[in-house]
C-alpha cells in the first residue's frame, strides 16, 4: 500500500509539474514577461559595479600570476642547482675525508706495528741473553708474518748492525746458523722445503757480507770502515740461502736513510717509491698477485715504499745504542682498498712525496686503479684538493732530516664523481612549476568563464523567481522569508564549521531555527524490534583492559552489522553491551518478524564462533559470552530527536517490553513475545516456537506469556547455543587450530587456552627479539651454544634453596631506547611449534582438579600480564627519560625477559596439583613430601617438574632462542624459582626473608637501619619484591575483581575441599569454616596485599582497583556469604553425593605419586588462621 502510494504520489506531482510547465510556456501572460525582463535589467543594472570590479582583479590576478609564475620557475631552478652544488661538494668532503682517514689509519698501523717489532726483537735478545750481532730469533716466522698481516705489509727483514771488526765471527756465525731459522720458517710458512732451491745449502751460502752491484748481482764488501747491516731472517723466507747478508747501506736510497735513524733515534723513515725487490726472490709473483687479488689492475710497478725503524739495545731506553734495524715494505693501494660504497666513482687519490715522486689512483668505489707515475687529477677541480699529511712523527727534527721521503696524498673529485650529482631534476622542477602555472591559468580562465555563465543564469534565475515570489507575497513578506532563510543558513555554517562549538552548542543557538519546522516523526505500525545483550558482560570487561573490550565490542558488533544490512534490518544503536535493531523501518518490510528471527539466529551463531576466535587473543572466558536475545512485535514511533547530539531514535510501549522480554530471556537463547509468536505462526513457521512453560512478570504488564525461538531445521542448525566445550559439536569439528595439531581427549576450551598462552607468550618473546635487534644482543637461534652445566645435570640444590633475597636484573642499556615495532619482528616457525608443544604438555600435567587446573593458571597468566602492563611512570616523575623509567619501574618495563619468566611462573605454577594443601601431603606422608624436606612440597614438585620438561632435548631450540647465553639461562631460572615459590605464603621462613626484604626496600626511611648504600640493590631487591607481588595477587586475582568472577572461582575451590574431604583428605567438611574463612583471607591476607601493591608505587591505578574490588567482595560476602555458602553446598552434594556415598569410591592415597599445592591458600581451619598468613 505504501509504495503505491508513493507511486500515485510521484505520478500526481509529475502531472502537476507538467501543467504548470504548459500554462508558463503558451499562456504566459505579455506582462509577466515584460516584468521578468524588467526584473533582469533591474539586477544587471545593481550588479554592474561588481562586475567591473571583478574584471579589474580577473586582469590583476592574470598579471600577478604571470609574474610569480616566472619568480618561481627561476627561483625553483636556481634553487635546486645549488643543492646540486651543494650536495656534490658535501659529499667530496664526506668521502674525501674518508679516503685521507684510511690512509693517515694505514700509516699508523704500520708506524705503530714495525715500532712494536723493533721493540719484540730487543726484548727477544735480552730475554734469551744473546749477544749483538749474533742474534738467533726462534720462530721469527710466526712473529713477522702476524706483524706483516697486521701492517698491510708485504715483507719485513731483519738487520742486525755488524762492525767491520766482527765481520769475519758474523760471516762464519751466520752461515752457520742460516739452514736452521731457514728452514724452520719454510717449515713454518708452508710445511715443506719446496720453495727452498738447494736445501743443503752447499752452493749458495754466502761466505762474505755483500753489496748489491745490480739487480740481483752482488759482491763483496770489505771496505766499510763504519759499520754493517747485513740482511738476516726475512719473512717471507727467501728462495736461496744466497739473499743473506748482502748489506743494507750498500743501496744508495737506503744508506742515505741510515743517518736519519741514528740521529731521530726512534722514528720510522721510508725511502722512494720503488719496484718490489723481493719478487721473486722472496716473494714469488703468484704470491705479490694473491696480495692484489681484490684490486682490478695490479703488478709489480705499483708504488712499494720500504720503511725502516731502529732496534735499540734497550727497548725501553730510545737513547740507547742502535744494534739492528727491521725494514718492511707496503703497497700504498692498501689504504685505498674497500673506503667506498660500490656507487661512488671517481676520486682521485695523488701520492706525492718531497723526494720529486708522484703517483695517481682512481678509486673506484671498493677498488683503486693505478693510473701511472705523474699528477692525472683534473685540472677543474683544484679548488676542492683535499690535503692529506702522512709523515707521521713525534721528533722536532723529522722534517728537516735529509735522506728520507716524506708523503702526502692530495684528494681530487673527478668529472665522473661529478656527473653522479648532476641530474636533470632543476630543469625538469622548473619546467614542471612552469606547466602548472600554465595550467592553473588555463584553469582559471575556463573557471572564470564558467563563473560567468553561472552568473548569467544565476541572473536569469533570480529574476524569474523574483518575478514569481513578488506575484505570490507582499514585498514586506517576501523579505521576512529571506531574512529567515539566511538567518537559518548562517546558523548552519555556523553549526558545521566548529566540531567542538557543535558538542558544546546544546542546541540553544540553533533550536529557534530547528523548532519552527515540523518535527521529523512518523508512525510506523507493523515492527518487530530486537534486544540482544551480552551475558556476563560486566564480569568479563572487569579482568580486561579498556582496548581488549573495545576489540571484543567492535568486532562482534561489525559483524552484526553485516548481518544486519544482509537481511534487511535496521541497527538502531548500541547501549553497552546491548545491541538494538528493528525489522520495518524505514521502509516496510511485509514478514519482518521472520526476518529478524533469522537475523537473531545469525547473530546467536556468529557470537559463538567469534568469542571462540576472540579468546586466542582475549583470554579465557572469552567463549563464555553468550547473547540473550529479546523480541516484540508492535507500532513504534520513530523519528529524529532534534537538538543536541540527535540521532535516530524509536519510542513507544513495544520498545520498551522488547527490553522486558530480552531482561527475561536466558543467554543463548531467542526469546519472543506472543505477538511476534502470532506473526511467526501466520508466516507458517509455527515449527520454530516453544511456549515457555512459566509466565514471565513484566513490569507494567503483569503476567505474559512468552514463546522460545528455535530456527531448527535451516541449514541445518538451531537457535539455542550451548555452553559446554567439552564436546567438539560441528563447530569443532571443523576447527582450524593455531598453532600444532591436536592431542586426542583435549577439550575445545582446553584447546583454545593453550593457544592464547602461547600468543601471549609469543607477545613477550617478539619484545625480546625487538629488544636484542636494538641492542645488538645475541639472538640467533641456529647458533649451537654449547648446553650449560645446568641444563644437563641441575643445579644439584631444591628449589626452595635456591631462593635468594635479589635477583639481578641487567641495567639499564641506552641502545633499548630504540623503538623497534615487536609486531613486525618474526619468531622461527620451529621455535613457535616447540613453544605450542611445551605448553600444551604443561596443560596434560595438570589434573582435573575443579580450581587448580589449568584454566586457574590461564587466569593467573592473564592477571600477570595485565598487571606488568600497568607498571607505570608516576605522573609526579619530572624526567621523562628512558633511564627514569627504568630504574622507576625497577627495571621490569625494560627486560622483557624478565616479564616473560613472571608469566611462565603464572603459566606452571600448580602443574600436578592434586587439590589438597601442604600440610595434608606432610600429614599423609607422601615420598615427594620427604624429598623436599616437608617444605613448600607441592610449589617446589610443580616447578621440577615443568622445569624438567623445558630442559629435554624436545625443546632444545627453544631453549637456545630464549637463552642465548648461560647468563640469560640463570636469570631465567632465578626469577622463575622466586617466582613460583612465592605462592607459597604459608612458610615461616619465606614469610621471614620476604618481611625483611620488604622492611629495607620501603622503610627505609623510618629507621637509619634500613637505609641502603648500594643503588643497583636497592632497585634489584624492590624489582624482586614487585614480582612476587605480582604472581601473589595474580594467584587470588578473583578475589580482586568483578563479584560473579570472584563467586565463580570461590564456587570451584570450594567444590575441590569438598571433593578431598569425601576422600578423607580434609577433616572437616568445607561448609563448616568456609563462611567465617573467607573474612580471615580477605583481612589478613587479600587487602594486605593490595595495599602493598599500592605501597609499591608502580601499578597506578590497578593497586586501587584491586582494592575496591576486594572491599567491596568483602561487604558483599558479609551480606549474602552465609546464602551462598548453602547454594555451593547444595551444589556440591548434588554433584559429588555425601560422603556416606563415596565410602566405597574413594581412590588410592597417592594417585599419580607426585603432588602440587596450591598458589592460593586453602581455607582449612588450621591454614586459615592469622598468625599463618603473610601480611
Amino acid at each position: 500500500m505504501t509504495n503505491s502510494k508513493s507511486t500515485e504520489e510521484h505520478s500526481y506531482v509529475d502531472s502537476d509539474d507538467d501543467c504548470i510547465s504548459f500554462t508558463t510556456t503558451d499562456h504566459e501572460p505579455s506582462s509577466a514577461r515584460e516584468e521578468e525582463r524588467d526584473e533582469v535589467k533591474e539586477i544587471q543594472k545593481l550588479s554592474q559595479k561588481d562586475t567591473r570590479r571583478v574584471q579589474l582583479w580577473r586582469l590583476a590576478a592574470t598579471c600577478c600570476l604571470l609574474v610569480t609564475a616566472l619568480a618561481i620557475t627561476y627561483t625553483t631552478y636556481r634553487f635546486l642547482k645549488r643543492e646540486e652544488t651543494n650536495n656534490f661538494e658535501t659529499a667530496f668532503e664526506q668521502f674525501s675525508r674518508t679516503v685521507g682517514a684510511a690512509a693517515v689509519a694505514q700509516q699508523q698501523d704500520f708506524r705503530d706495528g714495525i715500532e712494536a717489532m723493533t721493540d719484540f726483537v730487543s726484548t727477544y735478545v735480552r730475554g734469551t741473553n744473546q749477544t749483538w750481532p749474533y742474534i738467533y730469533v726462534s720462530e721469527w716466522e710466526v712473529y713477522a708474518r702476524d706483524f706483516t698481516h697486521q701492517a698491510h705489509a708485504e715483507l719485513t727483514c731483519f738487520f742486525p748492525k755488524v762492525y767491520p771488526e766482527l765481520r769475519h765471527e758474523y760471516i762464519d756465525w751466520s752461515n752457520e746458523h742460516v739452514q736452521s731459522w731457514m728452514w724452520e720458517s719454510h717449515m713454518i710458512r708452508s710445511g715443506s722445503f719446496e720453495r727452498l732451491k738447494d736445501v743443503s745449502g752447499n752452493k749458495s751460502l754466502n761466505r762474505f757480507i755483500s753489496r748489491a752491484v745490480g739487480p740481483g748481482k752482488f759482491e763483496p764488501d770489505i771496505n766499510r770502515t763504519d759499520y754493517y747491516f747485513p740482511a738476516w731472517h726475512y719473512h717471507p723466507p727467501p728462495v736461496t740461502y744466497g739473499f743473506n747478508n748482502w748489506d743494507l747501506p750498500s743501496v744508495p736510497d737506503y744508506e742515505n736513510i741510515l743517518p736519519g735513524l741514528h740521529k731521530l733515534k726512534n722514528e720510522t723513515l721510508c725511502t722512494r717509491v720503488r719496484t718490489h725487490v723481493a719478487v721473486p726472490t722472496a716473494i714469488s709473483v703468484e704470491e705479490h698477485a694473491k696480495m692484489h687479488s681484490t684490486l682490478r689492475d695490479s703488478n709489480l710497478k705499483n708504488p712499494h715504499t720500504f720503511c725502516f725503524h731502529p732496534i735499540h739495545r734497550d727497548a725501553t731506553y730510545t737513547d740507547s745504542e742502535i744494534v739492528g734495524i727491521i725494514g718492511s715494505a707496503f703497497a700504498w693501494d692498501v689504504s685505498l682498498l674497500d673506503l667506498l660504497p660500490s656507487n661512488v666513482k671517481g676520486i682521485h687519490a695523488v701520492l706525492t712525496n718531497d723526494c720529486g715522486q708522484t703517483y695517481t689512483y682512481d678509486i673506484q668505489g671498493g677498488d683503486a686503479i693505478f693510473i701511472g707515475d705523474g699528477d692525472f687529477h683534473e685540472e677543474e677541480f683544484d679548488d676542492h684538493k683535499v690535503v692529506v699529511p702522512l709523515n707521521l712523527h713525534t721528533h722536532a727534527d723529522f722534517t728537516a732530516t735529509e735522506g728520507h721521503c716524506q708523503y702526502s696524498m692530495h684528494v681530487y673529485p673527478s668529472r665522473e664523481f661529478q656527473a653522479a650529482y648532476d641530474s636533470n631534476t632543476p630543469e625538469t622542477f622548473a619546467i614542471v612549476v612552469a606547466v602548472t602555472f600554465v595550467v592553473v591559468a588555463l584553469v582559471f580562465f575556463m573557471y572564470d568563464t564558467f563563473v560567468q555563465m553561472r552568473n548569467t543564469n544565476l541572473i536569469m534565475k533570480a529574476a524569474r523567481t523574483n518575478a514569481i515570489v513578488t506575484s505570490l507575497f507582499p514585498e514586506n513578506m517576501r523579505d521576512r522569508l529571506a531574512e529567515e532563510a539566511e538567518q537559518a543558513q548562517a546558523a548552519k555554517k555556523k553549526k558545521g564549521g566548529n566540531l567542538k562549538e557543535f558538542i558544546d552548542d546544546r542546541g540553544e543557538n540553533n533550536s529557534k531555527f530547528t523548532f519552527t519546522t515540523k518535527p521529523l516523526a512518523d508512525l510506523y505500525l507493523d515492527t518487530t524490534v530486537l534486544y540482544a545483550d551480552i551475558t556476563g558482560f560486566t564480569a568479563w570487561s572487569s579482568v580486561r583492559e579498556p582496548t581488549q573490550v573495545f576489540q571484543l565490542l567492535e568486532t562482534i558488533y561489525q559483524e552484526f552489522d553485516i548481518i544486519a544490512k544482509k537481511r534487511r534490518v535496521y541497527k538502531v544503536e548500541t547501549v553497552g553491551d546491548c545491541y538494538v535493531a528493528v525489522c520495518g523501518i524505514p521502509n516496510p518490510v511485509k514478514d519482518h518478524a521472520v526476518v529478524m528471527a533469522r537475523f537473531a539466529r545469525d547473530i546467536l551463531g556468529k557470537m559463538h564462533t567469534s568469542t571462540r576466535q576472540l579468546e586466542i587473543m582475549l583470554g579465557p572466558d572469552t567463549a563464555d559470552l553468550r547473547l540473550r536475545i529479546g523480541m516484540h512485535s508492535g507500532p513504534v514511533t520513530a523519528g529524529v530527536l532534534r537538538g543536541s547530539m540527535q540521532r535516530f531514535q524509536l519510542f513507544g510501549d513495544t520498545v520498551n517490553v522488547c527490553g522486558r522480554i530480552e531482561a527475561s530471556g536466558a543467554p543463548g537463547r531467542i526469546h519472543c513475545s506472543k505477538e511476534t509468536a502470532d506473526l511467526l505462526k501466520r508466516a507458517g513457521k509455527e515449527s520454530w516456537l516453544e511456549q515457555r512453560r512459566n509466565q514471565i512478570q513484566a513490569k507494567g504488564k503483569g503476567l505474559m506469556t512468552t514463546y522460545w525461538v528455535n530456527l531448527k531445521g535451516e541449514h541445518g542448525t538451531g537457535s539455542v547455543v550451548s555452553g559446554s566445550d567439552d564436546t567438539e559439536g560441528e563447530l569443532g569439528a571443523t576447527r582450524t587450530y593455531r598453532y600444532g595439531t591436536r592431542i586426542p581427549g583435549m577439550s575445545e576450551k582446553m584447546y583454545r587456552l593453550i593457544d592464547w598462552n602461547v600468543e601471549m607468550l609469543l607477545q613477550i618473546m617478539k619484545q625480546i627479539v625487538a629488544q636484542r635487534a636494538a641492542t645488538g644482543s645475541p639472538a640467533d637461534s641456529t647458533k649451537k651454544r654449547r648446553p650449560t652445566l645446568f641444563e644437563e645435570f641441575g643445579s644439584g640444590l631444591t628449589p626452595l634453596e635456591e631462593v635468594v633475597e635479589i635477583v639481578a636484573l641487567p641495567e639499564f642499556d641506552a641502545k633499548s631506547g630504540r623503538k623497534l615495532d615487536p609486531e613486525k619482528m618474526e619468531i622461527p616457525s620451529d621455535v613457535v611449534s616447540q613453544l605450542h608443544d611445551f605448553v600444551s604438555m604443561i596443560a596434560t600435567m595438570y589434573n582435573n582438579n575443579p580450581f587448580h587446573g589449568f584454566e586457574h593458571a590461564s587466569h593467573v597468566v592473564m592477571s600477570v600480564i595485565k598487571l606488568m602492563s600497568r607498571i607505570i611512570a608516576p605522573r609526579d616523575l619530572d624526567s621523562t627519560t628512558s633511564a627514569a623509567l627504568h630504574d622507576h619501574t625497577y627495571g621490569i618495563t625494560s627486560d622483557p625477559l624478565t616479564q616473560l619468566a613472571c608469566a611462565f611462573s603464572a603459566l606452571i605454577h600448580d602443574v600436578d596439583h592434586v587439590g589438597v594443601s601442604n600440610a595434608q601431603l606432610v600429614k599423609e606422608g607422601v615420598p615427594i613430601a620427604a624429598k623436599y624436606k616437608n617444605r613448600s612440597v607441592a610449589e617446589q614438585n610443580s616447578l621440577d617438574l615443568s622445569w624438567d620438561l623445558l630442559m629435554s632435548p624436545e625443546y632444545n631450540l627453544l631453549r637456545e632462542f630464549l637463552f642465548p647465553t648461560e647468563t640469560q639461562l640463570n636469570r631465567f631460572r632465578q626469577l622463575v624459582v622466586n617466582s613460583v615459590m612465592a605462592t607459597d605464603i604459608v612458610d615461616k621462613d619465606l614469610k621471614a626473608l620476604r618481611n625483611g626484604r620488604w622492611d629495607k626496600a620501603f622503610k627505609e626511611g623510618d629507621s637509619a637501619d634500613y637505609v641502603e648504600k648500594n643503588h643497583r640493590d636497592d632497585v634489584n631487591r624492590k624489582a624482586t619484591i614487585v614480582i612476587e607481588h605480582i604472581i601473589q595477587a595474580s594467584d587470588i586475582s578473583h578475589t580482586m575483581q568483578h563479584w560473579h568472577v570472584y563467586r565463580q572461582w570461590n564456587q570451584k575451590l570450594f567444590e575441590e575441599l569438598y571433593v578431598a574431604y569425601l576422600h578423607g583428605r580434609l577433616e572437616k567438611s568445607p561448609e563448616t569454616f568456609w563462611y567465617r574463612g573467607e573474612f580471615g583471607f580477605f583481612d589478613f591476607y587479600i587487602i594486605p596485599l593490595t595495599r602493598k601493591l599500592k605501597e609499591c608505587g608502580v601499578f597506578g591505578v590497578s593497586s586501587d582497583e584491586c582494592l575496591n574490588y576486594a572491599l567491596n567482595n568483602r561487604a558483599e560476602w558479609e551480606a549474602k556469604g552465609e546464602d551462598v555458602v548453602k547454594e555451593m553446598m547444595q551444589v556440591c552434594v548434588k554433584t559429588y553425593g555425601t560422603k556416606e556415598h563415596n565410602l566405597n569410591k574413594r581412590p588410592a592415597k597417592f594417585p599419580r605419586g607426585t603432588f602440587s599445592e596450591s598458589a592460593a591458600p586453602t581455607r582449612s581451619p588450621q591454614d586459615a588462621a592469622p598468625v599463618e598468613i603473610e601480611v
